[in-house]
């Protein structure tokens, strides 16, 4: 039995749709507002959606993005009084698998669901299987980050990250590069979801694999993965990156930033921000 979001605020067109199709023989869930629909839809599993436009909080365009922006492939069908050429291209090019103007036919949409269903890939469901996935590359995106920190005398660090939608680009590494010399690098990936998380596992990899190879040389190892990165994705994809390597016998920190967010040094009194987008050398005191 098919499980369908029926994603529609009028009461009466959404009570008819929810009676309509479980005479069809289909589980049906209903909610009446945007923000609802991409958190049900995230959390429990569909196998289509039926998506008013005009909703409250996030129109149906909007939620449709967010949607197919953390990878959910669940059929959507959109349903809207909207019937010019401009809305139904923009609804379709945001993810939507069919555009239904209103009013329409019960039977027309009643086979435009069997349709959407019939082309929806084998073993690539909004089902169980799907939550499995998603769990399960959560649970390998959180081992990339650093299961432990290298003990260090002079210096108090530490990093958490909890990604909001299980999945995100956030990242932070601690690499012990040598005795003494420790790798610090924070780092944002653009967008969120499945999309950010493959980029940040990408990054993670090209830092572990080049930051040993260039001592304390932050520049030069932030500037070969850009390369890489330039390479590898279009030009809508990107990540900032801060990377320092601290060298605990002179208390030294050399770093760099690549368009990321100035960070804070704590340094006894001391607050410095690092705001030098290039590379630089600093001394730690404590």
């Amino acid at each position: 039995m098919a499980k369908i979001l029926i994603v529609e605020d009028e009461p009466g067109i959404a009570f008819g749709l929810e009676s309509d199709l479980q005479a069809e023989g289909y589980e049906v869930a209903v909610v009446g507002d945007g923000a609802e629909a991409v958190r049900r839809a995230g959390t429990e599993a569909f196998d289509l959606i039926l998506l008013d436009v005009m909703l409250p909080h996030k129109d149906g365009f909007e939620v449709c993005r967010e949607l197919r922006q953390v990878g959910l492939p669940t059929p959507i069908v959109m349903l809207t009084a909207k019937t010019g050429e401009f809305d139904k291209v923009l609804g379709l090019d945001l993810g939507a698998d069919d555009y239904i103007t209103k009013p329409f036919s019960p039977r027309e949409l009643r086979a435009r669901i069997r349709a959407a269903l019939r082309h929806q890939p084998r073993g690539v469901t909004g089902g169980a299987d799907l939550e499995g996935q998603l769990r399960v590359a959560s649970e390998v995106q959180q081992r990339l980050f650093p299961q432990l920190r290298p003990p260090l005398a002079t210096l108090d660090y530490v990093g958490f990250c909890r990604p909001a939608r299980g999945m995100s680009g956030d990242y932070y590494d601690f690499l012990d590069l040598s005795p003494g010399r420790l790798g610090l690098l924070v780092a944002d990936v653009v967008g969120k979801g499945m999309p950010a998380a493959l980029l940040m596992a990408s990054v993670h990899a090209s830092i572990r694999t080049h930051a040993p190879l260039s001592a304390d040389r932050c520049g030069e190892v932030l500037a070969k993965i850009n390369s890489l990165l330039y390479e590898a994705t279009d030009d809508g994809r990107f990540a900032t990156v801060f990377y320092g390597v601290y060298d605990e016998p002179s208390r030294v920190l050399t770093y760099a930033n690549a368009g990321h967010e100035a960070p804070w040094c704590f340094a006894s009194q001391r607050r410095p921000i690092l705001r030098v987008t290039g590379w630089k050398r600093i001394l730690h005191r404590s």
